[in-house]
């Protein structure tokens, strides 16, 4: 079953949280008896099922399932679906909501495969989502600096021991070297920003 994951950064995640159940709660309830504001595909009431608190949501449809969870600036949203078309429908669906929720300050929803299980509502915690930082980022950034004062100073020995002819190929050859490490550095940064 395909799942994607979002965490959105916000001040307000219970807010958005509430707003988004009560508001597919209310399409359930009334689908019939007003005209859609959006495409809902072959749903009946009684297909939409809405659960919350104002930590944790979950939204099940007949093709997907959306679990909300409001962490501290974080609104962390998981969805499921039975197929690949269906999680990009529900994506499509509760991303374009979110947006419009957040129109005065627009919120960001970025979907990133997910393989994790998910917990139900009040089963536990589920530790906010952290972007890549602190340890991770100064290991990098010292791999980085090592590799290239260690470029420099082979480039400064081979420079003291050539003629100008020599200076301009060791210097090409540093310059060369500080790119790879520098590029080697930042390809290890986003993947492991991808990883964790």
């Amino acid at each position: 079953m395909p799942t994607s994951e979002a965490h959105i950064p916000t001040d307000r995640p219970s807010r958005y949280l509430v707003q988004l159940c009560k508001h597919f709660d209310n399409k359930g309830r009334h689908l019939s008896h007003r005209p859609r504001t959006h495409t809902l595909p072959e749903l009946r009431p009684d297909q939409i099922q809405v659960e919350w608190t104002d930590t944790d949501g979950t939204l099940r449809l007949p093709w997907g399932q959306c679990t909300l969870q409001a962490l501290p600036g974080t609104l962390r949203v998981h969805v499921e679906a039975d197929g690949q078309e269906n999680l990009e429908r529900l994506q499509e669906l509760v991303g374009t909501h979110i947006g419009r929720f957040s129109r005065r300050d627009p919120l960001r929803v970025e979907w990133q495969p997910s393989g994790a299980a998910v917990d139900a509502p009040g089963e536990g915690a589920v530790p906010p989502h952290q972007p890549p930082g602190g340890r991770t980022r100064f290991l990098v950034i010292g791999v980085v600096v090592v590799a290239v004062a260690l470029h420099l100073a082979l480039g400064g020995t081979v420079l003291a021991q050539m003629s100008w002819t020599g200076w301009v190929v060791a210097f090409l050859v540093t310059v060369v070297a500080v790119k790879g490490a520098l590029a080697g550095g930042l390809a290890l940064h986003r993947h492991r920003s991808r990883i964790g």
